[in-house]
């Protein structure tokens, strides 16, 4: 990696001021939680909790890739790449150097969405929320990675973050698609499409069963732990690198 790389990464995060207007996002994401909380007529607490926590994991990844996606578009447009690359730095590096900065960015967005959550319900914090910190925090690391590669194939940064956010769908549905998958397997109509996404599942992320609310309520459960969230972070971390380095290596400046 190059330092002096990811501190142009950095400083650009904070000349768009992405970090401060996250934060006031998460700010007024977790006060209208509690807000809607206070109307609820039993488990006042708990429905803040959980309404905070679905909110800020969608507003943390919204921010962190549309971010990625039109930062690395607009350093093609404007030909700082093909500058950086003119230097004396290997592509291996500059790509590694770009991908550790935007983890330094998701890291810090989950920080900020940990301690959101924290303040909206001090009372109920346990492992529960450790085990949801850090499973947010190696989803965001997942979703800025996909943002960095399709920015890179797509030319549209339009189309690049729409693409994004449809591979986030997609891995939130995951388990509901393998289930009703697997409840109609005696139907021979589905059996193309059912060989089809178990392939697709194979190369997406599992994100529904991370950061889930019922962790921040009764506290980790037995089927996923944090070997599970970290094995599956590195893996998926790992292949969009590869693909993203890939590409670049073919790429034409």
């Amino acid at each position: 990696m190059s330092l002096p790389l990811i501190k142009y990464v950095l400083t650009g995060a904070l000349r768009d001021r992405l970090l401060l207007s996250l934060i006031i996002l998460l700010i007024l994401g977790s006060s209208l939680s509690v807000f809607l909380g206070s109307g609820a007529v039993i488990e006042k607490n708990q429905f803040s909790l959980v309404f905070a926590a679905g909110g800020l994991r969608v507003c943390g990844m919204i921010g962190l890739v549309l971010f990625v996606v039109f930062f690395m578009r607009r350093s093609f447009e404007s030909r700082d790449i093909d500058y950086l690359l003119s230097r004396p730095l290997g592509r291996v590096q500059f790509l590694s150097s770009y991908a550790g900065a935007f983890s330094i960015l998701a890291l810090l967005v989950s920080a900020a969405q940990t301690l959101c959550l924290y303040i909206v319900e001090p009372s109920l914090f346990g492992e529960g929320h450790i085990l949801w910190a850090l499973s947010l925090l190696v989803e965001n690391i997942i979703m800025v990675h996909v943002g960095l590669f399709f920015s890179m194939v797509l030319t549209s940064a339009a189309g690049a973050a729409m693409v994004s956010f449809g591979f986030y769908v997609l891995a939130r549905m995951m388990g509901q698609i393998l289930g009703i998958i697997d409840h109609g397997k005696t139907l021979h109509d589905l059996e193309i499409f059912e060989t089809v996404m178990q392939f697709i599942s194979a190369v997406t992320p599992r994100l529904d069963l991370m950061g889930q609310t019922s962790w921040l309520l009764y506290g980790p459960g037995s089927d996923i732990g944090l070997g599970f969230i970290l094995a599956q972070g590195v893996v998926f971390v790992v292949l969009i690198l590869l693909a993203a380095m890939l590409d670049l290596i073919r790429r034409q400046f």
